[in-house]
């Protein structure tokens, strides 16, 4: 089991963001594409159960999207690492020859956090948040596992847990940081944002929150993407970039 964190790649990362902004490209588009499938919903005149039906398949589809993204970022992120270039159509196509695996892997991880978090709520508070927490430390390398090792999709879930036993204050650390970027980002934005929204009308103000809450957790889905690629690589092949 490696002990040793290596915090260097966290603040190259940062760095990467800048010199790489492709990274960000595939979970932004998402973004937007979100956007637009909650607002398509939020007008629909459909109700009752057909309603819940559409709204949990849609749910469905946007968690596979994200995952998607996360994944084309992950190719990218490993090639900026490995080559010092971040060629983004060379990503799209190989993410697109992996995406059986990747949706395999992405619906067996969004299955296990569904599940931790219904037993997590079983349990109060606490154990909503423990157990999903749990559960994210242990499979926090499927989609690299798929998207960048090249792993079955049905197998990823199976790496990611022997990855993490491996290096278990490697994968602590990773784990706490992608917490971090996605939740505490985003409400940053929000702070810095709110003049701009007292200001303006409900519909404005409303746009104007959706389109850069989605810009900032596409850029913590970018910078997750770079640590966690690098991470997993570290974890799995040791330091070789």
């Amino acid at each position: 089991m490696k002990l040793r964190v290596d915090l260097v790649p966290y603040a190259r990362a940062v760095l990467m963001l800048f010199r790489f902004p492709a990274v960000i490209l595939a979970p932004l588009l998402m973004q937007v594409a979100q956007i637009l499938i909650f607002r398509l919903l939020s007008f629909s005149s459909v109700g009752g159960p057909v309603a819940g039906a559409t709204t949990g398949i849609m749910g469905l589809i946007v968690q596979l999207l994200n995952c998607f993204a996360l994944s084309v970022s992950l190719i990218v992120a490993d090639h900026a690492w490995r080559s010092g270039r971040a060629p983004f159509d060379q990503s799209w196509d190989e993410a697109r020859r992996k995406a059986p695996d990747i949706l395999l892997a992405s619906l067996g991880f969004g299955f296990i956090l569904w599940v931790a978090s219904q037993a997590g709520g079983l349990l109060g508070s606490f154990g909503a948040l423990a157990l999903p927490a749990v559960a994210l430390f242990f499979f926090i390398y499927t989609l690299p596992a798929a998207a960048i090792g090249g792993i079955p999709g049905g197998a990823a879930l199976q790496i990611s847990l022997e990855r993490a036993r491996r290096a278990v204050p490697a994968t602590i650390f990773v784990t706490v940081v992608s917490v971090l970027a996605y939740f505490v980002l985003p409400i940053l934005a929000s702070v810095l944002i709110l003049p701009l929204l007292l200001v303006t009308s409900f519909e404005a103000s409303s746009a104007v929150s959706s389109l850069v809450t989605g810009f900032v957790l596409a850029i913590a889905a970018g910078y997750v993407a770079l640590v966690l690629a690098k991470v997993y690589n570290d974890v799995s092949y040791g330091r070789s970039y």
